[in-house]
């Protein structure tokens, strides 16, 4: 008899009972947070979407510095070092196990996809974090949607502001939008002059880097 294929909220939906009936026998103090997490509270928070971000969202928060938050690569040192997103620091789930963030900090997470992403969402939700989000798609969600985002080639009088803005975003964190007609991408689009108020402001966001570590590219790739 062959076991049903579980999709990736039942896994998690199961790791958070699990969590449940460990709390309830765990004598470790240092395990006393555990103790307050409501399973079917956290059971609910792993079918909910609000616990994502989107690539052009975070984009825009970075732009304009107006939120603070922590923005964690998940992946190994090789490929932080090799390119990440602005600000980001390079943390392990271990890490994040270990307490390297602080419960009141608002969190991001993003590795090479989602799987990795809400492993560590739920093992810091586990630990009574409140505000962690995951970065939808990883870091290939923000490669695809920031830096080298599809531009159609022909867009209507109303659609023209709203691709603008995504040519500068992807410009100002060193990216090139791709011109696309019928799914064949023609040209990579040069920086563009527009009369559309799209000009972006520098960041004024930081975040924390740990000791040890290399100091993030600007880059993306």
């Amino acid at each position: 008899m062959r076991c049903p294929v579980m999709n990736i909220n039942q896994r998690l939906g199961l790791f958070a009972i699990l969590l449940g009936i460990l709390a309830l026998f765990t004598k470790d103090p240092t395990k006393a947070s555990m103790g307050r997490i409501d399973p079917n509270k956290l059971l609910l928070e792993t079918h909910s979407t609000s616990r994502f971000i989107e690539p052009f969202d975070l984009a825009e928060k970075i732009i304009s510095g107006t939120q603070y938050f922590i923005l964690v690569d998940l992946r190994s040192e090789k490929e932080y070092e090799q390119g990440t997103i602005p600000f980001a620091i390079n943390l392990s789930v271990k890490d994040l196990m270990a307490g390297a963030l602080q419960r009141n900090q608002q969190i991001v997470l993003f590795s090479d996809d989602d799987t990795k992403s809400l492993n560590a969402w739920l093992a810091l939700k586990s630990l009574d974090y409140k505000n962690v989000f995951i970065l939808k798609g990883g870091y290939k969600g923000w490669v695809d949607n920031v830096l080298f985002p599809k531009i159609p080639a022909e867009v209507s009088q109303n659609e023209k502001e709203k691709y603008e803005k995504i040519k500068q975003v992807s410009l100002y964190f060193g990216g090139k939008p791709l011109l696309v007609s019928e799914g064949k991408t023609l040209e990579i689009q040069s920086p563009v002059t527009s009369s559309v108020n799209t000009q972006l402001p520098k960041p004024s966001v930081t975040s924390p880097k740990p000791a040890g570590k290399a100091k993030p590219k600007r880059e993306g790739c």
